[in-house]
């Protein structure tokens, strides 16, 4: 996971290489983020950033900046150049991020097939392997915000001991069904202390870019301009930005502050966007599969009841079996299949779409489902 702290120090370096040279723009950075704090060693030791074998993107927009410093170019035509380069890196990183989520969408299908396969006798807890895919989101995800995760586990956990208790010693329901009411009792007191904080995230997110836009255009329109009001993570690193453009004064530094801004702050609504668009995708067969298994317990339902009705096997109609659910064991095994995939679907989507947090806040929705199959059969 990059934080927005990484992405800004990208931001003073293009602002800041055009007008006050490389190493300045580079030392201004590395006091922001690790990655050129890095490149910034490495340079004291090389004589050119094309010595650099390392550095990812950011070698790259080094190199570029200095071609173009070193050649003596007009600020203008270099911020110019600096800004399209970081333009075009930050679309390939929405392109990996995508490609990611498109691939964690793929795989969770795959999975979801072969989970299915308990049919025939594998294993239900092959949906288990979603949670693999966490890394790979969590890589390309931007930390847009920090949660405190120990006060919600502290109320799952409460609320998993309730649901055990309730569901042993005064329901006395089965093991399968009490596993299910306990994992969403440990959702429901796990959600009650982070909803809270997400829902506070998503109200301070919304009007975000409205408040970016406005502090930043302030600084062309009116004499007395206000810095951006740090209600989230973004505003409070984009802070350093507006007092480098407000104590600059000039209006080209101002214009090409507000230029890099503007930039990344699509790239982080375009970033967002993917995660809520790509997340919700990434359950498709866990749906899939409760459909299916509604259907063959509606068949098998239905076989049973002819077989009753008629009181032998000799009628067409009574000839209707589904072997593979027939018995205790089968169902159970389709029903334990159910809960690993929900839960691991659960936390998968969460995660593509904004945090694991919220996947776990999520595994009341994603069970329930269950609870009413176990009824039903």
């Amino acid at each position: 996971m990059t934080s927005i702290r990484e992405y800004v120090a990208d931001l003073v370096f293009v602002v800041k290489a055009p007008d006050e040279g490389i190493d300045l723009a580079v030392n201004e950075a590395s006091r922001l983020s690790k990655a050129w704090f890095k490149i910034s060693m490495i340079l004291n030791v090389v004589a050119t950033p094309w010595l650099l074998r390392k550095g990812g993107y950011r070698r790259e927009l080094l190199a570029y900046a200095h071609s173009f410093v070193a050649s003596g170019t007009d600020p203008d035509v270099t911020f110019a150049a600096i800004l399209n380069k970081l333009n075009n890196m930050l679309s390939n990183t929405l392109q990996w991020i995508n490609a990611s989520l498109t691939a964690v969408m793929v795989l969770s299908i795959m999975t979801g097939v072969l989970a299915f396969l308990v049919l025939l006798g594998a294993p239900p807890f092959v949906s288990v392997v979603n949670l693999a895919f966490i890394p790979l989101i969590h890589y390309y995800q931007i930390e847009l915000t920090k949660y405190d995760y120990i006060k919600p586990t502290i109320g799952g956990i409460i609320g998993l001991g309730i649901g055990l208790v309730v569901s042993l010693l005064l329901l006395k329901l089965s093991a399968l069904m009490t596993a299910t009411i306990s994992i969403i009792a440990f959702g429901i007191g796990f959600a009650a202390l982070y909803m809270p904080q997400f829902l506070s995230f998503i109200m301070n997110y919304l009007g975000m870019y409205d408040r970016v836009n406005k502090a930043f255009g302030e600084l062309l329109m009116i004499y007395d301009p206000k810095p951006p009001t740090p209600r989230t993570t973004v505003e409070k690193e984009l802070i350093q930005l507006w007092d480098y453009a407000y104590n600059r004064g000039s209006r080209d530094v101002v214009e090409r502050v507000n230029m890099v801004v503007d930039s990344f702050m699509n790239f982080v609504r375009q970033a967002v966007r993917s995660g809520f668009l790509y997340g919700p995708l990434t359950t498709i067969s866990y749906v899939f599969m409760l459909v299916l298994v509604g259907m063959f317990l509606a068949f098998h339902a239905t076989a049973l009841a002819s077989s009753a009705v008629s009181g032998a096997s000799s009628m067409p109609g009574a000839s209707i079996a589904i072997p593979f659910i027939s018995g205790l064991a089968s169902t159970t095994m389709l029903f334990i299949m159910l809960i690993v995939t929900g839960a691991s679907a659960s936390v998968v989507a969460g995660k593509a779409m904004h945090s694991i947090g919220l996947g776990i806040s999520l595994l009341p929705l994603f069970l329930a489902p269950v609870i009413a199959l176990m009824g039903w059969a």
